[in-house]
């Protein structure tokens, strides 16, 4: 199976230049600072593409910034989207899981996610993994970290820190941050990374 990852594409979603493959995995951040418009035109750009199975998560600027931070994802989308909401999905064998952003200093339940999963999608990226923020700190989540390194997933993937856009591969886990956009040129600066399953 070749599957094409994607994050933070920050509205500019068109302009990606995607390759031929059988899933597409978006980390969240559709859209830019709440922005209802950039979330409608990615979904239907979104269920266009040729991708048998097209899977999302909410990312912090998915949110209505000025109503208590609700998702302005809708909840009814377009039949052939997946969007995993601390969920999961199974599809050919793989066991699939997904998490929308959660702020760095919640308390968040991250037990919640199966120890039987191959693939976590994730928007907050593990603490000491590709989230190293331009001023140097690390913005990953600890808690987060030690529940990867005991499940041991096939793959982690994440996105929120564009900065340490990048992979890491340890032993039994590949870690891809996949953010594609740079506020400073507004527009897709780092390309999508395809896997071979």
């Amino acid at each position: 199976m070749k599957l094409i990852f994607i994050s933070d594409t920050h509205g500019c979603h068109r302009e990606l230049n995607l390759p031929e493959g059988d899933m597409i995995i978006h980390a969240g951040d559709i859209c830019n600072q709440g922005n209802v418009s950039h979330v409608e035109d990615f979904l239907q750009w979104y269920s266009d593409l040729d991708y048998k199975y097209k899977i999302f998560i909410q990312g912090n600027h998915d949110r209505d910034l000025n109503q208590n931070n609700e998702s302005i994802i809708p909840t009814e989308l377009p039949n052939n989207l997946i969007y995993l909401h601390h969920s999961s999905i199974e599809i050919d064998g793989l066991k699939i899981w997904g998490s929308p952003f959660q702020e760095e200093n919640e308390e968040s339940d991250w037990s919640m996610i199966p120890e039987d999963a191959d693939i976590i999608i994730t928007h907050n990226p593990p603490h000491g993994i590709l989230d190293t923020a331009p001023s140097g700190n690390l913005r990953g989540v600890e808690k987060l970290r030690e529940r990867i390194e005991k499940i041991q997933p096939k793959l982690h993937l994440f996105g929120h820190i564009h900065f340490s856009y990048g992979r890491l591969e340890t032993e039994k886990t590949l870690y891809l941050n996949g953010s594609n956009y740079e506020a400073s040129i507004d527009a897709i600066q780092n390309p999508y990374f395809l896997i071979e399953l």
